[in-house]
């Protein structure tokens, strides 16, 4: 009874420690976020986006190499396809242009992404319902005035319907990034136009690429159309070969003559230095040869 007794006691102390290590386990466990984003390009490719990321010391960090799942379909969903992530935590799905998907009573798609997790990632999912969209861009030169024309419309019923009150940007490619150039606000004839700057550089012909885009529309999503024409100041980017500058292969003048000088400077000293010894080590078998002599 006694070792009963003390086999109870060892275990009832024993167990917090096991419980309170799973628990800890539970708590340490990744929460991610799953951002599901529909994209319709200039060439009406549809496309389906899902980014994993998580987040440590307010960073947002990817979570590359996972399954993500994609699915179509509001009650009964039908799978789409299963694509690991990239190294930004991004898995991309592309729709064929073939594939008929399913709407609702009011013409909606409904799209879903899910992460099944790990023993070290929890479980996600993320969803989102778009509105097929069609976007047309028209671009207009008359007595020198440019003109860019929008017009959104859905098919409601078997029939064309204008969008009205959505915002289209309207932008030009960059180096690193997008130039704005206007926010557009359809009409109830689902049009708006603007009138285009005759100021921005091109490239050497002069060619400029105009995007009109709806930006995380909660209705349509992101939907772009593209169109490169010659609207622009022709621009020369090349650089003369006697131009001297930090990022040619021959340097500034100005840099040669002070690196110069100022390895003169360096070596000169190292140069006295070394005299300097050899002067002292002369004096001293100088004097010590006086003092023999004496």
């Amino acid at each position: 009874m006694r070792k009963k007794t003390i086999y109870t006691i060892l275990v009832l102390s024993v167990l917090p420690f096991f419980t309170s290590g799973t628990f800890a386990q539970e708590v340490t466990k990744i929460s991610p976020y799953v951002t599901l984003q529909y994209f319709k390009n200039t060439d009406d490719q549809r496309i389906l986006q899902t980014t994993l990321t998580y987040s440590k010391n307010r960073a947002e960090l990817p979570l590359s190499g996972m399954e993500i799942s994609f699915f179509t379909g509001a009650d009964k969903k039908e799978s789409l396809a299963k694509v690991l992530t990239d190294n930004k935590g991004v898995a991309r799905f592309e729709l064929s242009t073939d594939f008929k998907l399913n709407s609702d009573k009011d013409g909606m798609w409904s799209f879903s992404s899910e992460f099944k997790g790990n023993d070290t990632i929890a479980s996600g999912t993320s969803e989102v319902t778009i509105k097929d969209v069609r976007l047309a861009m028209t671009l207009t030169l008359v007595d020198s005035i440019r003109t860019i024309s929008v017009k959104a419309t859905v098919i409601e019923s078997g029939k064309e319907k204008p969008v009205s009150g959505e915002a289209v940007k309207v932008y030009v490619p960059r180096m690193f990034s997008l130039l704005p150039i206007s926010e557009l606000t359809l009409n109830e004839a689902g049009e708006a136009s603007v009138e285009f700057p005759a100021d921005l550089p091109g490239d050497k012909e002069g060619n400029l690429t105009l995007v009109a885009r709806f930006e995380e529309n909660p209705a349509f999503g992101n939907v772009e159309k593209r169109e490169t024409l010659k609207w622009g100041l022709t621009t020369d980017y090349s650089v003369p070969t006697s131009h001297r500058a930090l990022w040619t292969k021959t340097a500034p003048k100005w840099m040669i003559y002070t690196l110069s000088v100022l390895l003169i400077g360096v070596w000169g000293h190292y140069l006295f230095a070394l005299i300097s010894l050899i002067r002292i080590k002369m004096d001293a078998k100088r004097k010590a040869k006086e003092e023999y002599r004496i």
